[in-house]
């Protein structure tokens, strides 16, 4: 199963775009999307996505009404995080994050360890990266804005593999 995982999009819709190109050109299973969309008019850029998408709210995301409305439109699933994804035997948390960096990842390494979960994807950080805890891959695609790394990046994963690459944009 491959997948593309981005997160921290923040309305750069040039940014959104080019990730959104850059997904179409992948024969991908799954879009998640970690949070911090921030408004209904960027997630309408992703509606030529064939795949199907999972978003969860970031702490930046402010017109929950019209996202919802918006997504239920797209056959998109965005729910509060941490949502708990079962597809083709696979079990996927995604999540936006918590207060800070240490809580986001201290919590996204905890719920790895538990050894229930084959993929952990959190954002907030805005910093890529990936890990593994035992069988369970750990990713944080960075941010497609590029706000506060300079760089704009998403992950392609493949999940059977527990594979992936930081592709930057």
């Amino acid at each position: 199963m491959l997948l593309a995982v981005l997160s921290d999009t923040h309305d750069l819709l040039p940014a959104i775009d080019r990730a959104v190109s850059e997904i179409l050109r992948r024969d991908i299973s799954i879009v998640l999307h970690a949070g911090d969309i921030i408004s209904p008019f960027s997630l309408k850029r992703f509606k030529n996505l064939s795949s199907k998408m999972y978003i969860v709210y970031g702490n930046n995301d402010g017109e929950r009404v019209l996202l919802s409305r918006l997504a239920e439109e797209l056959n998109i699933i965005l729910r509060s995080s941490p949502l708990v994804i079962r597809k083709e035997g696979y079990k996927i948390v995604l999540m936006h994050g918590l207060e800070g960096k240490e809580e986001t990842e201290e919590y996204a390494f905890s719920i790895a360890k538990s050894g229930q979960y084959d993929l952990i994807v959190y954002g907030h950080t805005h910093e890529a990266k990936f890990a593994r805890e035992g069988d369970t891959l750990i990713v944080n695609p960075g941010e497609v804005c590029g706000y506060l790394t300079g760089k704009k990046t998403l992950a392609f994963i493949n999940l059977a593999e527990r594979t992936g690459e930081i592709v930057e944009l």
